[in-house]
């Protein structure tokens, strides 16, 4: 198929109905389950990356912050506990928040000997009001011995879910993306944390240079055929210190303008299955050290289009079939 051409698919409905909320996001689902305002709170537990140490290769993927994603408010130099009632006492603060799901969220939070993932993973559990945790990670750093031990852990928490980065079923292959993992290791990941009950949130980045549209289709479709409990869309960010930054200065890539972006979101978002909990349609990098783009600085102005957009088309999430995307 020529993506590049236009297509006026068959408009072919998943669902008819539209339901209560128009999108199935996990902060809705958050209060629901727990009758309270849910915040997570970021640390960084000291874990490294096989991307960065040179077991398989050094600086990172070329998109990585070299905080390994860790929020702004957070402190690393603090310990896991120090971290955890910082960042409580902020989201106490800024968003009303009553309870908490500690975010194992700067590198690879896998990338241990079970022995160490259990020591510091216990070791967040400091306060009544921390319900559960999450843990972000890479495909080729899950494996039955981790797993096991989540799937232990997860028994005795109210909210577990291991965050999984896939990020492009395409683009992952490139040597400047430096990812050192492909769709397989994603699928094998997958299929073990399925098998013993672990919800996953799949990271996804949509907007890679020269990406076309059926390449990001076929990256959101991979993570709902491998039974992802939950997905996080993001806009390709160029951040300060990152390989990224050199390549895109000196290739001036066009990087997608908020209202093309959002038109895909949407598209995405009306086809997405209804079951699957969004956890997050764009990221959010502060202005000193975000390149480009600018707009991204500005999720909530992002969201209120978002909404909007929703109700001016009159749709829903998993309103239509995958088979009625538009890829022009």
């Amino acid at each position: 198929m020529d993506t590049d051409i236009a297509m006026e698919p068959h408009m072919e409905l998943r669902t008819e109905s539209k339901p209560e909320r128009r999108w199935n996001y996990f902060k809705h689902q958050l209060i629901e389950r727990f009758g309270a305002t849910v915040y997570k709170v970021g640390v960084d537990a000291g874990f490294d990356c096989p991307n960065r140490d040179g077991t398989k290769a050094y600086g990172g993927c070329a998109y990585c912050s070299q905080e390994g994603s860790l929020a702004p408010n957070q402190d690393p130099s603090l310990a896991i506990a120090g971290q955890i009632q910082k960042g409580i006492a902020f989201t106490k603060k800024r968003y009303k928040a009553q309870k908490h799901i500690v975010y194992f969220q700067a590198f690879t939070n896998t990338y241990a000997p079970v022995e160490t993932l259990k020591e510091r993973f216990e070791a967040a559990l400091i306060d009544p009001d921390i319900v559960g945790l999450s843990v972000a990670s890479r495909p080729d750093c899950i494996n039955e011995e981790n797993v096991k031990y989540m799937a232990e852990l997860a028994s005795r928490l109210d909210y577990f879910t291991v965050e999984l980065g896939l990020q492009s079923a395409h683009q992952n292959r490139l040597e400047w993306v430096n990812r050192q993992e492909g769709t397989a290791d994603y699928i094998k990941a997958m299929k073990l944390l399925n098998e013993y009950k672990i919800p996953v949130i799949t990271h996804v980045i949509l907007g890679f240079p020269e990406e076309t549209r059926q390449d990001m289709v076929d990256t959101v479709r991979l993570a709902e055929d491998c039974k992802t409990f939950g997905i996080k869309l993001q806009m390709l960010h160029v951040i300060k210190r990152t390989k990224l930054e050199h390549i895109y200065h000196k290739n001036n890539y066009k990087l997608m303008e908020m209202l093309e972006y959002g038109e895909l979101v949407v598209d995405l978002i009306e086809r997405i299955d209804p079951k699957i909990e969004i956890h997050r349609i764009t990221g959010e990098t502060a202005k000193p050290d975000l390149v480009a783009p600018d707009w991204v600085t500005d999720k909530s102005k992002f969201f209120d289009w978002f909404h909007k957009e929703l109700e001016r088309r009159d749709t829903w999430q998993g309103k239509y079939t995958w088979d009625s995307m538009p890829l022009g």
